[in-house]
């Protein structure tokens, strides 16, 4: 491509300022909020996911094999010494723990209330998940495996505080009641309704013995070394226990609302893209059909020296080109400059208590790149400004030398 015919294409392009600096907004202020839109949707998403599998799933459990409800097993994993010995040999494990989950009350002297019970390493536990990080008065479970880690709403229905005794029950292995007194040894406030008023934890031993399990547990919580290898993780670990009755899943098939909600929010991000693209088609369209109405005379004096219909189509679809490049320049430009301002100075969410209700969400988001779709839109949009030139080259190539120059 000559330089004479960039240059000439350059001129065409701000012959009219005013109409070309309308269609480069128009495309920047599109492609600014797609970008901030990707960015918004993938920042939820990485907090969801991160929030999901650091405070209650990890990245992936091991249950008994029979185990239908995976976020409520209900079902126990004989000899979890022989599992531990192979997570311990896995490479692609980083940490792990047991875990006891059944429902259960908890009851104080003034009010009693249905939890879920979560029975952990005390050790292990903040290595593994989160929920130490939302301490907020007395200590996390000790060593001696006494004590219950309660939620502040939870705590201030039972009418509790730090050191009062409370009474856990649930239905034993065997058919009994099991009962256990214990006392509050911290409160924890993560924010979501779900979390702090209907979720205590206690150590496994105390769980265990509450639900004369012995040694058997329903649940291992695993962290891997490479989440985004998570299913050659959990394939390499379904490999090594082939054989004993348990099944290997990952929190995608624990959480899969958590799921779904990800596949729908990438769907309408699919939907506003077309939309952005079909604005950008039809402002660049718009802008060369009037172009070209401007100037069939000069079509024909091209024609009239020598210029054929190749020369023409390049020359426009080389005009479409840069506007596109143009305006997706200044679109990259400003929804990074958007995005690099809420990475530092937060965004807060409007519908941010609505999500923490179910898990804990911070309402204040930083926003975080998301380069894969943001370079993906920067391409369509190239690709879509040339595309749209199409239909304006080809009615221009067609055009007859002598009937153009009588054009007025």
């Amino acid at each position: 491509m000559s330089s004479a015919l960039i240059l000439l294409a350059w001129r065409n392009v701000w012959r009219n300022r005013r109409r070309t600096l309308i269609t480069l907004l128009s495309i920047a202020a599109g492609l600014a909020a797609l970008l901030f839109g990707q960015s918004l949707v993938y920042t939820i998403q990485y907090q969801l996911v991160e929030k999901a599998t650091g405070v209650h799933t990890g990245h992936i459990q091991i249950l008994e094999a029979k185990t239908a409800d995976f976020k409520f097993p209900d079902r126990y994993i004989p000899d979890p010494g022989g599992i531990e010995k192979i997570l311990d040999a896995t490479p692609e494990v980083a940490v792990y723990e047991r875990r006891v989950v059944v429902t259960g009350m908890i009851s104080s002297k003034k009010e009693a209330a249905g939890v879920l019970l979560c029975g952990v390493d005390p050790e292990r536990d903040p290595r593994v998940l989160q929920m130490s990080r939302y301490l907020k008065r007395g200590r996390l479970l000790g060593p001696d495996g006494e004590g219950v880690y309660l939620g502040d709403k939870l705590a201030a229905k039972l009418g509790v505080n730090l050191g009062d005794e409370v009474v856990l029950m649930g239905s034993a292995r065997d058919g009994s009641m099991g009962a256990e007194l214990q006392r509050v040894t911290g409160i924890f406030s993560s924010g979501s309704q779900t979390f702090d008023a209907s979720i205590i934890y206690v150590s496994i031993k105390t769980a265990s013995r509450l639900m004369a399990l012995g040694d058997e547990v329903n649940d291992f919580v695993i962290r891997v070394r490479d989440p985004m290898r998570l299913d050659e993780a959990r394939d390499e670990l379904a490999r090594r226990l082939r054989g004993r009755p348990v099944r290997v899943v990952t929190w995608e098939q624990v959480d899969f609302e958590l799921v779904g909600i990800r596949d729908y929010q990438n769907a309408l991000l699919d939907i506003v893209l077309c939309v952005i693209f079909l604005i950008v088609s039809l402002g660049i369209l718009n802008t060369l059909l009037m172009s070209l109405f401007e100037r069939v005379r000069e079509f024909g004096v091209l024609m009239a020296i020598g210029a054929g219909p190749r020369f023409i189509r390049r020359m426009i679809l080389l005009e479409s080109g840069i506007l596109g490049a143009l305006g997706g320049a200044l679109g990259l430009a400003a929804g990074c400059a958007i995005i690099l301002y809420y990475r530092k100075a937060g965004f807060v969410l409007p519908v941010g208590e609505s999500i923490g209700f179910f898990m804990p969400f911070d309402s204040v988001l930083f926003l975080r790149f998301d380069w894969g779709r943001h370079v993906t839109a920067g391409a369509a949009v190239l690709l879509t400004s040339v595309l749209s030139g199409l239909p304006p080259a080809f009615r221009a190539s067609r055009m007859k030398p002598a009937e153009s120059l009588r054009h007025i």
